[in-house]
């Protein structure tokens, strides 16, 4: 990869499942969120606890999956199914969700960024305060403001130019599909009381 090729090519992702009218798919749903890590992985080694988070809870959401793919094929049934007991895939998908948020809004924050800044440190503070920063503890949310200070420029993360105008214009479609996903999830858990489920 060149200097200044762009980290994400936002076109090459498949995106999360469509249609809001209908049940989300288990196993669509989980490749949508395992691209998403992948793309948390182009913003450098800081990054690795939440990747090594997310990746841990699409791994309990699919083994939870695979122990019975007919009767889990949508993830609202996988979850009411496994709400008793141990609780693994609820509070696997409470956590998921709310680092999905967190990256959601962060490029949310960039696409509506009319002065198309390069420093996008702010936009992910921003996402980090309105999602996660309430569940953590000091030492964490220190290390979170280390973070900060390597998360990449706009023009490496999207790249220039063309480049850069075509991962917007993929994101355009990308991000409210995204959206209206985690959103049915956020009303899924709220409507089990599964949205406070503690770490």
């Amino acid at each position: 990869m060149s200097a200044s090729a762009a980290r994400i090519q936002f076109k090459a992702l498949k995106g999360f499942p469509g249609n809001a009218a209908d049940k989300i798919e288990t196993r669509a749903f989980l490749d949508a969120a395992l691209e998403i890590v992948t793309v948390i992985e182009t913003f450098g080694k800081l990054f690795t606890p939440v990747i090594n988070d997310m990746n841990g809870n699409i791994d309990k959401l699919s083994r939870v999956y695979g122990e019975n793919v007919l009767k889990h094929h949508y993830l609202e049934d996988m979850i009411v199914l496994n709400i008793k007991g141990e609780n693994v895939a609820p509070n696997a998908l409470l956590w998921l969700k709310r680092g999905l948020q967190l990256i959601c809004i962060f490029f949310e924050n960039i696409y509506n960024d009319d002065q198309k800044q390069e420093a996008l440190k702010h936009h992910l503070q921003n996402a980090y305060e309105r999602t996660l920063k309430q569940y953590h503890g000091f030492i964490v949310q220190s290390t979170i403001k280390i973070i900060y200070a390597w998360v990449p420029t706009r023009k490496q993360l999207l790249g220039q130019g063309e480049d850069q105008e075509e991962n917007l214009a993929v994101m355009s479609d990308y991000l409210p599909t995204m959206r209206a996903q985690l959103n049915k999830i956020d009303a899924l858990l709220k409507a089990h009381n599964l949205d406070e489920v503690p770490h």
